[in-house]
């Protein structure tokens, strides 16, 4: 009995199966979705959208880190254009800033032949509030020696005061250890220019020395004597801010503010050997302005 029931059953599934085959034959004939299909469709249909999305994912995946890898290289140029144009840009710069230095000492060698220059470069201030001193990248293996004065083209910024092989230091005119003869430039008085400690916050020093009837004003400008043997003739110190009364009530003094910050300037020049019998032109035109002025 039991294998003629299971001899049945197969025959049972055997013509469901067949019925099945023939009845997707005919619909698939037909152009019809047949009841096979649209179950089996059923069920793949999820898993075919997740076939889907995964697979856009990934093309988008892809996609991006193509793109990523395409600008990181245009990034990469873009940088190294920047950076070749900056280079230029400084190397400009310095030609530019050489071209000046060169034009500023062809005006000083003009207008003072008779003085050896130096072109220096500032490396260092004193600490602190004041720049009382600078250092310079200029030694005796160049030919500076103590004493030296230290100018730019518009006026004296100090005396070299201590050498080294390769740098120097240099005393500004606002320090209190700095005197030097001086003159003042319209009325040819002289007196002496020296850092005050009372004044060097201001950025300041002062001329000593003036007689009790001094004829200076306010704007007068005062340059370098030449007296004393240290400083050469003719250099520019600064100009009168204003003129006071010393505590003994025996003299005058005026405040001057020097044509130089020491706190800013970056580019020095140190005249570094004076021939004798040296007239700037700057002091003779400031004496034929002088001259003129006492003709009027």
């Amino acid at each position: 009995m039991r294998n003629i029931f299971t001899t049945r059953l197969l025959t049972v599934i055997l013509l469901i199966a067949a019925a099945c085959l023939g009845l997707a034959a005919y619909t698939g004939a037909a152009g019809q979705d047949s009841p096979v299909s649209a179950a089996v469709g059923t069920v793949i249909s999820p898993i075919q959208k997740g076939v889907s999305s995964i697979s856009n994912k990934v093309e988008h995946f892809v996609s991006h880190f193509q793109n990523y890898d395409q600008m990181e290289a245009e990034n990469k140029e873009l940088r190294e254009k920047v950076a070749e144009l900056e280079q230029q840009v400084r190397d400009a710069q310095v030609a530019i800033d050489e071209n000046e230095r060169l034009r500023v000492l062809t005006g000083l060698v003009k207008n003072n032949p008779t003085f050896h220059y130096d072109m220096a470069e500032v490396i260092a201030r004193s600490p602190g509030q004041w720049a009382t001193t600078i250092s310079i990248d200029k030694g005796s293996m160049d030919g500076v020696e103590k004493n030296d004065l230290v100018v730019t083209a518009e006026g004296m910024v100090g005396y070299v005061s201590l050498v080294a092989p390769t740098y120097s230091k240099v005393t500004t005119v606002l320090d209190t250890n700095m005197q030097a003869g001086a003159l003042v430039t319209r009325t040819r008085e002289s007196g002496v220019a020296q850092g005050d400690y009372e004044l060097m916050g201001d950025g300041m020093l002062r001329l000593s020395y003036l007689s009790k009837d001094s004829d200076v004003v306010i704007g007068d400008t005062i340059q370098t004597s030449g007296e004393g043997g240290i400083f050469p003739k003719g250099i520019m110190i600064g100009t009168v801010e204003r003129v006071m009364i010393e505590e003994n009530g025996m003299n005058n003094y005026a405040v001057i503010r020097p044509f130089v910050d020491p706190a800013t300037v970056t580019d020095v020049y140190v005249i570094t050997d004076v021939t004798s019998g040296q007239v700037t032109q700057q002091t003779q035109t400031s004496d034929d302005a002088a001259a003129d002025a006492a003709a009027e």
